[in-house]
């Protein structure tokens, strides 16, 4: 059969039919699995079942975005005498396998989804889900299986960070053990106040974090299942209260880049790429200058998708903190960063910002912002590049609902209902924040950005 190893070949109409010959004639004596080596796609033979009766079908190992490690996955497409009768053709298999393997590595697995709209319907109609612990709230509930928990809970529909995911996860053990079988609703500012003290003497500060930690959930909750009637006041928002504690943040960072550092800043980053010629440092630094002249976060960048930067209307969509999508103009300095990236990056990347092998993202900028730091003494943040946008808008006297819209903040009140700034004026915005850096930075940013990738 042309065999490239025991059970993987290539899959032509000679190779099938001496397989068709081998199953029908009982060559095998148990299940056994035949894989194309051009695809994911696979026959599925068994002991005493004729070829007709064997199953087209995706069986592979798996790891699904965010999780820690793979699995094997099974999933039937259709049997061979449905196929042959129908007149599918080998493509259109090839094609179907490889699509639900994708969709199932990008963790939209049919069946699971399927399996988790059922279960979502079940919830809603008995309001178990508003009911469900904060361990549930938090991860998910668990799917029938015990092992594997759905995506309806804090940390997949926030979309979070890793950084926080951990934080949350190491917080929820040591600090918020003792509340993670209560169901979220019943916590009262008594329950609270009790673990509180309990726990000062682990650390305050720490303490503090985890506070405003389960703050959120109970915050993200009442939105939720905002119907239900069970969430009405954040039982910790009133147990601080009433213990005079304030576990807010008050050392808030106020670092920015100063007019006068922008041209040592931004030649160091441009001059990234001199160090060596992996993609890490090109990606590390392109990501900053994005994330200066954006104002987007570090996830929002480090997410962007190519199918969601549309070059011809100049904007692109990013997913918020929240969860939620936005869509942001490109100006002339993130337009060229795009373009200058799609030119000489392979053509099938996922995102503007791909890992190592062109396979998921990028995922932090450390690396390069140290090297930066050691040339010019300049230490800024992910977060202090997009405190400088804000800044400058604020400094240049751009209204402050378009500096919110481009930096992705909330707005409240009657503005955020009836005031929505149109995308020409976004872009006019965001064009004079990068105008007023590049003119400050004393050199043409873009021209020696395109001269060498």
């Amino acid at each position: 059969m042309g065999a490239i190893s025991d059970n993987r070949i290539k899959f032509t109409k000679p190779n099938l039919r001496a397989i068709e010959k081998r199953i029908n004639q009982g060559d095998f004596s148990k299940e056994l699995y035949i894989y194309d080596a051009d695809s994911h796609l696979a026959v599925r033979a068994k002991p005493h079942q004729s070829y007709a009766e064997s199953v087209f079908c995706l069986y592979a190992r798996i790891r699904p975005r965010g999780a820690a490690k793979s699995k094997m996955y099974k999933r039937q497409i259709m049997k061979v005498g449905d196929a042959r009768n129908a007149e599918i053709s080998l493509a259109h298999l090839r094609k179907r396998a490889d699509s639900l393997f994708l969709e199932i590595q990008e963790g939209r697995d049919p069946k699971q989804l399927a399996l988790e709209e059922l279960a979502k319907q079940e919830a809603e109609k008995e309001l178990v889900g508003a009911k469900r612990s904060l361990r549930d709230m938090i991860y998910g509930s668990p799917m029938e299986s015990g092992e594997e928990r759905m995506r309806d809970g804090f940390i997949a529909e926030r979309r979070l960070s890793k950084r926080y995911q951990k934080e949350i996860r190491d917080k929820s053990k040591s600090l918020l053990f003792d509340l993670l079988d209560e169901p979220l609703y019943s916590l009262t500012p008594e329950l609270v106040k009790t673990v509180y003290l309990n726990l000062v003497p682990k650390g305050q500060t720490q303490l503090n974090n985890a506070m405003r930690i389960l703050r959120s959930i109970w915050n993200w909750a009442q939105s939720k299942y905002d119907d239900s009637g069970l969430f009405v006041r954040n039982p910790v928002s009133r147990a601080m209260k009433q213990l005079g504690i304030n576990i807010n943040r008050t050392n808030r960072r106020s670092v920015r880049l100063d007019e006068s550092e922008f041209g040592a800043y931004l030649r160091s980053v441009l001059n990234l790429r001199h160090h060596d010629h992996t993609s890490a440092l090109r990606n590390g630094r392109d990501a900053l200058l994005f994330m200066l002249f954006s104002g987007v976060r570090l996830m929002g960048t480090m997410t962007l998708r190519m199918a969601d930067i549309d070059l011809e209307r100049s904007q692109f969509t990013i997913i918020k903190k929240g969860g939620e999508e936005a869509t942001l103009p490109l100006n002339t300095v993130t337009e060229a960063i795009v373009r200058n990236r799609q030119n000489h990056l392979p053509t099938d990347v996922e995102y503007l910002f791909p890992g190592v092998s062109c396979r998921g993202h990028y995922w932090d900028t450390k690396a390069v912002r140290k090297i930066v730091q050691e040339e010019t003494g300049i230490a800024v943040t992910n977060h202090d590049l997009r405190r400088t946008y804000k800044t400058i808008g604020a400094e240049l006297a751009i209204n402050h609902i378009l500096i919110d819209e481009l930096c992705c903040h909330a707005r409240e009140g009657v503005n955020a209902h009836y005031i929505h700034p149109s995308m020409s004026a976004l872009r006019d915005a965001s064009q004079r924040i990068a105008d007023y850096i590049m003119e400050s930075s004393g050199f043409n940013l873009i021209d020696e950005l395109l001269q060498q990738w």
